[in-house]
């Protein structure tokens, strides 16, 4: 009778250890699933902290590569479901990845990658990180599965060094710099600015084959039109500058993207913020 009491002890312990384990997967606060959908926690998973390699569309090599983020990590597998319990079998795999990228464009989000078998988004949060997305799943039995990581948000240095900036350029094709200032609605660059340009100086004449395209971004207050010209100017007076340093400007190319390109909302003054800086993108 004892021995029963304790493998029924033993068992009822590892049941409600379990329970509790599952009751412990947390939907993402920012990604909602298809309308009717069920969450099934029985094959659904969080992390604290973890990493995902998902694709995505590099513009500078125009190549699909893997990028690795590393952040808080959920793997959510959801099934949509009548109210009485039966799975919605009729739903293709197109209108599941329709619903993901209207909802990430509506929260200034957009699509990296797709193919056949699934789409890659990031959406832009608050806090200044950015959240990853893939979708996948099996339409024929209403499953949207989602692997989810919010990038942790980006930590600014006072400036990047040469060897950061080519490790980046080398990674993604690309780096965002927001150590080159200017006077307000002028191309004219403020003085603290010396020392982010100086390193650019650097990793020119270090990779004398390296190749970039300068581009100057906005936010957006004021006309579409008049973001575009400054940012326009902008661009070409970092590239006159480097000219000065002996950098042969034949390997710049100035481009002003105004407006059109933000990396977050510009909703609040964080989100412009961001939004006004500029790029260096490898040719």
């Amino acid at each position: 009778m004892n021995r029963f009491r304790i493998v029924f002890l033993s068992v009822f312990v590892v049941m409600f250890a379990v329970s509790a384990y599952a009751q412990a997967i947390k939907e993402h606060p920012l990604i909602r699933p298809f309308p009717g959908s069920v969450l099934a926690e029985n094959m659904s998973k969080y992390n604290k902290f973890d990493a995902y390699e998902f694709y995505h569309f590099n513009e500078g090599t125009k190549q699909r590569e893997k990028k690795t983020i590393k952040g808080e990590y959920w793997r959510l597998l959801y099934e949509v479901r009548t109210s009485s319990g039966d799975r919605v079998k009729t739903i293709s795999k197109l209108e599941f990845f329709e619903n993901y990228k209207v909802a990430a464009e509506e929260k200034g989000g957009r699509v990296v990658y797709e193919d056949v078998g699934q789409m890659v988004l990031t959406i832009p949060r608050d806090d200044g990180g950015v959240t990853w997305l893939r979708v996948s799943g099996n339409a024929g039995l209403g499953q949207q599965d989602l692997i989810i990581v919010d990038e942790e948000p980006f930590k600014k240095s006072l400036t990047f060094g040469p060897a950061e900036m080519k490790a980046a350029l080398d990674a993604d094709g690309r780096i965002q710099l927001y150590d080159i200032l200017f006077d307000l609605d002028k191309a004219t660059l403020q003085p603290e600015s010396t020392k982010q340009l100086q390193h650019v100086v650097t990793l020119l004449k270090d990779n004398p084959d390296l190749m970039l395209e300068v581009q100057g971004h906005t936010d957006d207050q004021g006309s579409d039109d008049y973001n575009l010209k400054l940012s326009q100017r902008r661009a070409e007076t970092v590239v006159t500058y480097l000219g000065l340093f002996d950098i042969d400007t034949s390997r710049l190319v100035p481009k002003g993207y105004g407006e059109s390109k933000p990396v977050m909302p510009n909703t609040t003054e964080e989100g412009r913020a961001k939004n006004r800086r500029v790029e260096l993108v490898k040719l």
